[in-house]
Parts: C-alpha cells; sequence; structure tokens
C-alpha cells in the first residue's frame, strides 16, 4: 500500500465513524405527491462553500445563483463536475458529501485541479412549474448542453434561502449582514443518513427570505464541518434573461 492510500484510509476511517444511532427517523413523505412551486424573490446572489474534513485541506467552491419567479439560473465557478455540485447541496448530513471511498479521495483531488484551469462555467438553468431545465457542462472544445429535471437541481439554487431553517432553534443575538438586519439561530439538528441518526451543531444567520449564512458541524467531531455563506446579494436585478436557457 503506498502512503498516499494509506493516509487516505486513515482519513476515511475518522470522517465515516462519528455518531452512535438513534431513534429510528420518521418516515418519509409518499412518493408521487405533487407539489406547488411558491414563486422565488428576485435576486442575484453568490455563494461560498467551505467544507472541513479531518487531515484534509479546507475546500472552498463558490456558486453564482440567479433567481426569479419560478425559475433558476446557477453557475458553479470553482471547476466542479454536476454530481459534485448536486451532491455538496443534498448531502444528508448537510456536510457536503463526504469521501466514502479512496477513489472519492482521488476524485477531490482533481476537482481542486480543475479548480486552478480557466475552463467554461457549468450552468445550471430550471423551471419549476413544468419541471424542465437545462445544464451546460465544460468539454474539451467548449460546452455540452443536455436536459435536466429542475425539481432535482432547485436545491442547489435554494441553498440562499432561510424557509423553514430556523425551525428548533433558539433565538440568539441580532446583527447586521449584507447591510441587512440579521437574527441568529443556534442549536442541535438531528439528521439521517444511510438509516443512522447524527446530530449537528449549527449557527444560522437568517434576514427572511435570506439564509445568509449556515455553519454546520458534526457534533461528535468538530473537525467535520461545512460553511454556506452569501458574499453577495442584489434584490429586483434578475432579468428574464438571467434565467433563460441559451438556445445552444
Amino acid at each position: 500500500m503506498t502512503p498516499r492510500r494509506a493516509l487516505v484510509m486513515v482519513m476515511l476511517a475518522w470522517c465515516c465513524a462519528s455518531a452512535s444511532p438513534q431513534a429510528p427517523a420518521r418516515s418519509a413523505p409518499a412518493k408521487g405527491a405533487k407539489m406547488t412551486p411558491s414563486a422565488y424573490p428576485n435576486v442575484h446572489a453568490r455563494l461560498r462553500l467551505t467544507q472541513h474534513t479531518p487531515g484534509d485541506p479546507e475546500r472552498h467552491n463558490e456558486i453564482e445563483i440567479w433567481l426569479k419567479d419560478t425559475r433558476f439560473h446557477v453557475r458553479e465557478l470553482t471547476g466542479r463536475r454536476l454530481d459534485e455540485v448536486l451532491a455538496d447541496a443534498t448531502a444528508p448530513r448537510q456536510l457536503g458529501a463526504q469521501p466514502r471511498s479512496v477513489e472519492d479521495m482521488m476524485d477531490r483531488d482533481d476537482s481542486r485541479a480543475r479548480a486552478g484551469k480557466a475552463t467554461p462555467p457549468l450552468d445550471l438553468y430550471g423551471e419549476l412549474r413544468t419541471d424542465g431545465g437545462w445544464v451546460f457542462r465544460p468539454i474539451r472544445d467548449g460546452r455540452e448542453r443536455g436536459p435536466i429535471r429542475a425539481s432535482k437541481f432547485a436545491p442547489v439554487a435554494e441553498q440562499i434561502l432561510a424557509r423553514g431553517k430556523d425551525t428548533g432553534l433558539t433565538v440568539g443575538p441580532r446583527s447586521t449582514r449584507l447591510g441587512r438586519a440579521t437574527i441568529e439561530y443556534g442549536g442541535v439538528v438531528t439528521v439521517t443518513d444511510h438509516g443512522k441518526q447524527f446530530q449537528n451543531t449549527v449557527t444560522r444567520a437568517i434576514a427572511s427570505p435570506y439564509l445568509l449564512l449556515d455553519e454546520t458541524r458534526s457534533a461528535n467531531n468538530g473537525e467535520l464541518g461545512y460553511v454556506r455563506e452569501v458574499v453577495l446579494l442584489e434584490e429586483g436585478t434578475v432579468t428574464d434573461a438571467d434565467v433563460t436557457a441559451p438556445a445552444q
């Protein structure tokens, strides 16, 4: 076994062996239920993402988000693939996508290498009313266009929204962020991953309807963490062109 592979195996054991099982999770809503999309605010934002993993350098990513009515547009600015963008936004433990194999760790090295290169951006467009959308992936000589389901990728765009993010948390101090009156909330939340329950400690700064800061750490391993921070927020500036996919 090479020294690199041995180190990776130690890091994986540290990352994945955190909490003990707790009470059984509640059953999920029945599949197939129709949902009526609620309108987005008209807003343009930039979101900075920082992942903390034991024994690994901090992982930094950024996305740009445009929201208007029931449409969204997301641009990945730091070289992640489509699957990486979605996995970080929807990871059940709310700590970004955690590596579960040696191959995952190697993929992270590749992602860091891509982040340092000048490549066309990855763009996502979605319309919740029709559940239609498009992804534009960077390829060797430009970008390729492909269809996506808007509902599957909407969580990526909705990371800046505060919908229900204060539920069960303790109200903390008031402050100002990005020129907005903000309330800080904190506490412990229980999440479920692969049938096991884990606890996270969270700090969230909300300037309704926006979630300006979401700092999450494993309650059993403080070195496991994920931070979402809005660093730019502009309201009323998004046009139809910003959330409409190009023809090609």
